[in-house]
C-alpha cells in the first residue's frame, strides 16, 4: 500500500522525472586512502577497491548494515520497475527519497544482517506530502519513509539535528547504484568519501571534482552520513542531480548532486511523524 503525495503534476513531467531521478550523479577514482575504512563504518569487515571507491563485500558472519537495497515494485501489475537505495532509521522503517515511487507503489528491503541478504517486503509506503518541483526543476521535500511488514535485522542510523552539517566537512556517501555512467548495478553496496560544498535550508550539495566518492544511478534514496563521537549520522538524501548539470556529466567529473537536508524543519517532522522511535542527535 502506499499513501501518495499531493504532487500537481502532468503526465509529461512525470515521466521526465522519472529519467531525471535515475540520474543522480557520478563515480569517482576512489583515490581517498581513507576509503578502505568506510565500509567497516557501515558495517562490514572487507572491501574491494572500484571506481567509484571501495565494494564493501559481504565476507563475515558479522557484517550487519543500515544502508539497504530497495527494489521498486507497480502493484497493479506487479512489475519491478527500479531500484533505489535506503536507510533503516527504525526496526520497521526505511528512509529514502520520494521520487523513487513516482512510478512505484511498494518495496522489498534488501538487508545485510549477519553475513546474509534478507528481503522484507514493505507493508506501506508514505512520500512527504510536500514533495514539489521547484520553478527551476528542483526537487524540495524529496524524502520518503518505507515501512515494512517485519522488523528489519540491521541496527536503526541515526539523524544529525543537534548541529548543521558544515562547508568543508567529510561525508560518507553508499549504495547500490553503478559505479560508473551506463555501468551495471552492483550486488554489494559501495560506499566512499566526499566534501560537502553547499548547505542551504533544503539541501546539502556535494560536487564530483575526480578524487571524490560520488552518487549514481541506483543510489537515489541513499544517505549523506558524516562521522560523530557516537558514529555515523544522517544529514541527508540523495534526490537529484543538480538541474544545471548536463546530461553528459551525470555520473562523470562535474557532476553535482542535491540531497535532501534532513534537518529541514518540514522533513525532520515528517520523519517524527512518520517513525515516532527515530533516534536523533
Amino acid at each position: 500500500m502506499r499513501e501518495r503525495a499531493t504532487v500537481s503534476l502532468t503526465k509529461l513531467l512525470l515521466s521526465a522525472l522519472v529519467v531525471a531521478a535515475m540520474g543522480c550523479g557520478g563515480g569517482s577514482d576512489g583515490s581517498s586512502g581513507e576509503d578502505a575504512a568506510v565500509c567497516s563504518a557501515i558495517g562490514y569487515s572487507k572491501s574491494l577497491k572500484v571506481a567509484a571507491g571501495e565494494q564493501c563485500l559481504v565476507d563475515s558472519s558479522g557484517d550487519t548494515s543500515s544502508v539497504v537495497k530497495l527494489f521498486l515494485f507497480d502493484d497493479d501489475d506487479g512489475s519491478l520497475v527500479g531500484s533505489c537505495t535506503g536507510t533503516v532509521i527504525s526496526p520497521t522503517a526505511v528512509l529514502t527519497a520520494a521520487h523513487c515511487f513516482i512510478s512505484a507503489d511498494s518495496a522489498v528491503v534488501r538487508v545485510v544482517a549477519n553475513g546474509t541478504k534478507v528481503d522484507v517486503r514493505s507493508s506501506r509506503v508514505v512520500t512527504h506530502p510536500g514533495f514539489f518541483v521547484g520553478s527551476e526543476d528542483v526537487f524540495f521535500n524529496d524524502v520518503a519513509i518505507v515501512h515494512t511488514s517485519s522488523q528489519l535485522p540491521a541496527p536503526a542510523a541515526p539523524i544529525l539535528l543537534s548541529r548543521a552539517p558544515e562547508v568543508g566537512e567529510i561525508a560518507i556517501v553508499a549504495g547500490y547504484g553503478q559505479v560508473e555512467n551506463d555501468g551495471f548495478a552492483v550486488e554489494d553496496v559501495v560506499a566512499g568519501r566526499a566534501i560537502i560544498r553547499i548547505v542551504t535550508d533544503n539541501h546539502i550539495r556535494i560536487d564530483f571534482r575526480g578524487e571524490e566518492s560520488h552518487p549514481c544511478q541506483g543510489d537515489s534514496g541513499g544517505a549523506l552520513f558524516i562521522e560523530d563521537d557516537s558514529g555515523l549520522v544522517i544529514v541527508g538524501v540523495v534526490s537529484q542531480s543538480d538541474p544545471s548539470v548536463s546530461e553528459e556529466q551525470v555520473c562523470s567529473k562535474g557532476d553535482m548532486t542535491l540531497y535532501a537536508n534532513a534537518q529541514s524543519p518540514d522533513i525532520s517532522s515528517f520523519i517524527a511523524a512518520q517513525v515516532p522511535g527515530v533516534v536523533v542527535r
